[in-house]
């Protein structure tokens, strides 16, 4: 009797000690989403002094809330791991496994690269620091454990993207409503400035990693929802965010869109409904484009000057040809559906092929710029890779691009095998270029400084060093590969897939900055929640 009465007591006792630890994740799951939807709202509208010191403005603010939150959320934790005797059981995964390895090339960088210290911080005015750094993985650790509110993040993310949009398009119309511009003050910007500085992101470059970085999960939700106001709601974002894509004045947002399209082409082509809504949005391009000249000619902006695709994009007349294309194939791909015809095999094989022949024509391109960097392109094919710009490389290819990678290249190539292989250290891109090519990089770029490569994967392979790299890469190849597979379980993975395939594809032209890397990672760590959780 006595035994029961104990065994009864300790079972008691058990049952108390679970439900105070599940309080304790909730409030941990709390905390959580609360700075996370802090970070998603305000580091994206937040703007001090207009557009001066943007990207330090920005910095602060984030900083500022991740102190707060992770030391609120650290709390929580603690009495969550108190409460649960030390013993969680989360299997790692293989995302995990490189996250943490990357945590451990971050660190071995930042010594072999002898400049510990100012790895830190980071270089003044981009602030990729080890401190940095470990911000994206604590929020990608946080989400992936206790992202149960990830609706609610993804609402905030979403909507906060929308407003950006909306204010970028006003701005391309000459349209200030946030006073940025100073439109008839003494303060205006000029037009130069107002080419490359829009919304609430600053900097286009900016804009256009944060654009590509959120866009393509709005397009996902719009493939998969079954809700018809979702579909309404996600339509209109689709709307918007293909009217500011086309206006953002970066070539590197095609190459991203090019990267999203695919990889949405792909994994709605074993459905004939996704399809359908693929086909959908394609029309939304076409209309998005058409949308903006009318817009331009109702309120011109006399002194803006597109990018070359742009310009392409608003005014050729080969886009009538291309809309009416698009408007076949999404009659054709309805018609499929509704007569329960759709050959899904066969769109399964056009995927995979339409995949290839990008990846071939990317090589290609490689290939070629190469060659006529070396000079031994054939005369034949020089004849015809001068018809178009992007296939001739000089210092100027690029937006300047050129002249960088290739001091890039050269210098990785002078750097003893220790740094090859463990890199210079976070953000030691600047130091490190300027402590040995000083003179250099003043006669090729004057007061101006370097801080990066101009392709972020460039940046890491000189900063993280070859094996930090390639941990790196894998946290983002390896959650693609993860949420593709669970994406039948959980259909939103599609879009968040497309969104770490259009932010690799951005960032070989771009780098990471405040406004878009933590995105991305809180896009990896709810992605790898909702796969746990399947």
């Amino acid at each position: 009797m006595s035994n029961k009465l104990v065994s009864a007591k300790a079972n008691k006792t058990k049952k108390k000690d679970n439900n105070t630890a599940d309080i304790a994740k909730s409030l941990v799951e709390y905390a959580v989403a609360v700075f996370v939807i802090a970070i998603a709202i305000l580091v994206p509208l937040y703007l001090k002094d207009g557009y001066h010191g943007v990207g330090d403005c920005k910095y602060e603010l984030y900083r500022n809330i991740m102190i707060i939150g992770l030391i609120v959320t650290g709390i929580f934790l603690l009495i969550y791991w108190l409460m649960s005797s030390f013993v969680i059981k989360d299997k790692l995964s293989l995302t995990d496994a490189f996250v943490l390895a990357f945590v451990v090339m971050v660190f071995i960088s930042a010594i072999t690269g002898g400049n510990f210290k100012d790895c830190i911080k980071g270089y003044s005015g981009w602030y990729m620091g080890i401190l940095m750094l470990l911000s994206f993985v604590a929020l990608y650790f946080l989400l992936s454990r206790f992202g149960r509110y990830q609706n609610a993040i993804l609402i905030a993310l979403l909507a906060t993207a929308f407003i950006t949009y909306v204010i970028a398009v006003l701005h391309r119309m000459k349209i200030d409503p946030i006073g940025t511009y100073g439109i008839g003050t003494e303060a205006e910007i000029s037009d130069y400035y107002k080419n490359w500085f829009l919304s609430t992101l600053g900097q286009s470059s900016w804009n256009s990693a944060y654009l590509c970085t959120l866009f393509p999960i709005g397009m996902g939700i719009y493939c998969v929802c079954k809700k018809s106001y979702l579909r309404i709601i996600s339509g209109m974002f689709v709307l918007v965010g293909f009217m500011t894509l086309v206006t953002q004045n970066g070539d590197s947002a095609y190459f991203a869109m090019l990267g999203f399209m695919l990889v949405l082409f792909a994994l709605c082509a074993n459905d004939s409904q996704k399809m359908v809504r693929f086909w959908e949005m394609a029309l939304m391009f076409f209309v998005a484009t058409r949308l903006i000249v009318v817009l331009f000619r109702i309120h011109p902006f006399e002194g803006l000057q597109l990018d070359t695709i742009s310009s392409f994009l608003l005014y050729h007349k080969l886009m009538w040809f291309f809309g009416a294309v698009i408007l076949m194939l999404f009659l054709i791909c309805l018609w499929c559906h509704r007569r329960a015809c759709y050959p899904v095999k066969a769109m399964k094989i056009t995927s995979f092929l339409l995949i290839g022949v990008a990846v071939l024509v990317l090589l290609s391109a490689i290939g070629i710029l190469i060659a006529g960097a070396k000079g031994v392109l054939p005369p034949s094919l020089t004849k015809l890779t001068e018809k178009i710009p992007y296939l001739v490389w000089n210092e100027q290819w690029g937006n300047g691009r050129g002249r960088t990678w290739a001091f890039s290249a050269q210098m990785f190539q002078d750097m003893n095998l220790v740094n090859k292989l463990f890199g210079v250290g976070p953000d030691g891109y600047a130091p490190y270029a300027y402590a040995f090519y000083q003179d250099r990089l003043v006669a090729m770029w004057g007061e101006l400084k370097l801080t990066n490569a101009h392709n972020e994967w460039f940046t890491a392979l000189i900063n993280y060093g070859i094996i930090g790299t390639i941990a790196y890469i894998g946290i983002f190849v390896s959650a693609i590969v993860a949420f593709i597979k669970q994406s039948k379980n959980k259909p939103i993975l599609i879009g968040y897939a497309a969104a770490i395939v259009s932010y690799m594809c951005h960032n070989l032209f771009c780098y990471q900055t405040v406004c878009c890397t933590p995105f991305i990672f809180m896009v990896i760590g709810m992605g790898m929640y909702l796969c746990k959780k399947s």
